[in-house]
């Protein structure tokens, strides 16, 4: 594959990562994927926000998930992240109305600790 084809392979519209499945390293369904958080400075995709616990759509609860955390499985359409079902669990989340401050500082911190990142 040359240089520009794997370019063009890697680069999608953020409508075709909404939607897609996030599992983790043990093949558990966490979830999809309903949003992108970028940084408007710099152009980065900061978090994923993930849904995940409802039922059928509804009492999802939603996780900002760091976006260095995802890895694209290329053969099986998902993203897959190395965090166990139970942590997310219990990893503070929020509602689809209740969105948390992603510009504050010690928010940021506080997420980035909890999954063993430096902020």
């Amino acid at each position: 594959m040359t240089q520009a084809a794997e370019l063009s392979a890697s680069v999608v519209k953020s409508c075709e990562v909404i939607g897609v499945d996030v599992r983790n390293i043990k093949n558990e369904n966490l979830g999809k994927i309903e949003e992108l958080v970028i940084d408007k400075i710099n152009g980065n995709v900061r978090y994923a926000v993930l849904s995940f616990g409802g039922l059928l759509g509804l009492g999802d609860k939603y996780f900002a998930i760091p976006w260095q955390l995802l890895n694209y499985d290329e053969s099986n359409d998902c993203f897959i992240i190395n965090v166990d079902k139970e942590k997310l669990k219990n990893a503070t989340g929020f509602n689809k109305d209740s969105w948390p401050d992603f510009a504050d500082k010690e928010w940021n911190t506080t997420l980035y600790n909890y999954y063993d990142l430096k902020y």
